[in-house]
């Protein structure tokens, strides 16, 4: 991103904080002297990275909680703060690596770790980043998000892709998503790390859209009884 796009972006969430309210894009536009399709190109990656919502189908914006904690803790804290009572009772319960994921852009990057106390563990340090196709965390985020996000989102995947492969992930990745909705969590098993499996659940129903929650375990510790476990769990606590 150029420091003048920056720049533009910077004036419209200025615009928005200091009208309060929600605000068209043709406001945004007039106030923030600005082209319409500028301000909306704008406003589109703002509100795939969390920090713009969008309200209602008049299609007013506004800045979103994820931006203003920002200012009063700090984005990483405030997410902790919410998900981790929910992490240390996976962690309780399976004994095993529960990760907390946030969606920034097309990857997903990793903002805590619960460690498992058991050997073979797979070390993941805060802070590392997967494209979020490969991660039960992101499949989870992607999956509750709303459908033209879920299609913008596979779109940019698939462009990273060999042009003959693109149909094929894409294909692939719908159905993975709708997996994802069917299941009430996203299960992966040795896609982004080899001998580790992950199953997620989206923090969506406790206002963090772009978080997720995972249990991550070596392969060698699965059994039927232990994924119909996790699974029933991940149910469970998505509900609440």
């Amino acid at each position: 991103m150029s420091i003048a796009v920056l720049d533009k972006a910077f004036s419209i969430l200025e615009v928005m904080a200091r009208n309060g309210r929600a605000l068209s894009l043709a406001e945004l536009s007039s106030e923030g002297r600005l082209p319409k399709p500028t301000v909306h190109r704008i406003l589109r990656s703002l509100r795939d990275l969390g920090y713009v919502g969008q309200v209602g189908r008049r299609g007013t914006y506004q800045l979103s909680e994820r931006l203003i904690s920002l200012r009063r803790h700090g984005r990483d804290s405030a997410l902790r703060r919410k998900a981790l009572p929910l992490m240390r009772r996976l962690h309780a319960l399976f004994d095993e690596t529960v990760n907390l994921g946030l969606l920034e852009g097309i990857y997903v990057r990793y903002a805590h770790v619960l460690e498992t106390n058991r050997p073979l563990r797979a070390i993941l340090k805060p802070g590392a980043r997967d494209l979020f196709h490969t991660t039960a965390l992101g499949r989870a985020i992607v999956a509750s998000l709303p459908v033209q996000q879920q299609t913008r989102l596979t779109a940019k995947v698939c462009a990273a892709e060999l042009p003959g492969k693109r149909r094929a992930l894409r294909l692939r990745l719908e159905a993975e998503l709708a997996d994802t909705r069917v299941r009430g969590c996203a299960w992966e098993e040795e896609e982004t790390v080899a001998g580790v499996a992950c199953a997620a659940i989206s923090l969506a129903p406790r206002g963090e859209p772009l978080a997720a929650v995972s249990v991550a375990f070596p392969t060698r510790r699965i059994t039927a009884a232990r994924r119909k476990a996790l699974i029933s769990a991940c149910r469970r606590f998505r509900a609440g």
